[in-house]
């Protein structure tokens, strides 16, 4: 696997969000979604949730964070899976990474006001069953979400750091708080940008940068839509505890299940 990716098709975003992308392993673009499109979606997701939600998953035993997520939207019927076949956003993720992608995931996320817990720094590619080129997570705000309501902080050009590619899932099931300064001791001293966001906006990083996202200390809730995509090519790399059903190791993702940006009309 490699950082190094070709040259992106030109056409959904002006180029210098690419050269942001490819240099810092992220990037933020304004206004992907129109302010109709935003509170279709917003009202979606907070009636999903309420029907359905579930708590989320990336506590890892931590803080016991509130943050609430829908369950597999992006293959349910209804708005939300519009959401997670959005052609613009599909578009804007593949001039990122230039290469052809499929939906790996989709789902709302609300973080409820007062709660005091941080996202655990992190990068994806930790929690991903997955080899391939790319992962990378489109992060819709679907209301304005200042620091401190929660957005999200990078460490620029961390998806550049050097071996070992990944840590093992045990390493930060055991270190959860501090797996990815443990595992690469060089991003404790690196530069941190945090990045406030306006309905509509979205921030685009990639599986190997390293981000947490902090509390909400607001008096409003944080709403957000994370759009994840990967390599349409990529093979399915079980990892114990994050198993796929259905699916052999070493084989590719079903166009069924994970559909191709491509496809999206």
């Amino acid at each position: 696997m490699t950082d190094t990716m070709p040259e992106a098709p030109s056409g959904a975003v002006a180029d210098k969000y690419v050269t942001n992308f490819r240099d810092n392993g992220f990037t933020h673009i304004p206004n992907v979604l129109t302010a109709a499109e935003v509170a279709r979606f917003r009202n979606a997701a907070l009636d999903t949730i309420e029907r359905e939600g579930v708590a989320a998953g990336m506590g890892m035993g931590v803080g016991r964070t509130g943050i609430v997520t829908t369950a597999q939207a992006y293959r349910k019927p209804g708005i939300l899976r519009e959401l997670a076949r959005h052609p613009r956003v599909g578009a804007i993720a593949e001039q990122l990474s230039g290469i052809s992608l499929r939906v790996f995931n989709g789902d709302a996320q609300i973080k409820p006001p007062g709660d005091e817990t941080d996202t655990i720094w992190h990068d994806d590619l930790t929690f991903a069953p997955l080899r391939g080129r790319i992962l990378l997570n489109a992060w819709i705000a679907l209301v304005d979400v200042p620091v401190e309501r929660g957005c999200m902080t990078f460490v620029p050009g961390s998806h550049r750091r050097p071996d070992p590619y990944r840590v093992p899932l045990s390493a930060a099931r055991e270190n959860p708080n501090s797996f990815l300064f443990t595992g690469w001791p060089q991003l404790s001293w690196s530069p941190r940008l945090t990045v406030p966001v306006r309905a509509g906006d979205a921030t685009f990083h990639q599986w190997r940068v390293g981000h947490t996202a902090g509390p909400n200390r607001s008096a409003e809730a944080r709403i957000a839509f994370i759009t994840t995509y990967t390599d349409a090519e990529t093979t399915y790399d079980p990892q114990p505890g994050l198993e796929l059903p259905g699916l052999t190791a070493g084989a590719r993702l079903s166009d069924d299940d994970y559909p191709r940006v491509a496809e999206f009309g």
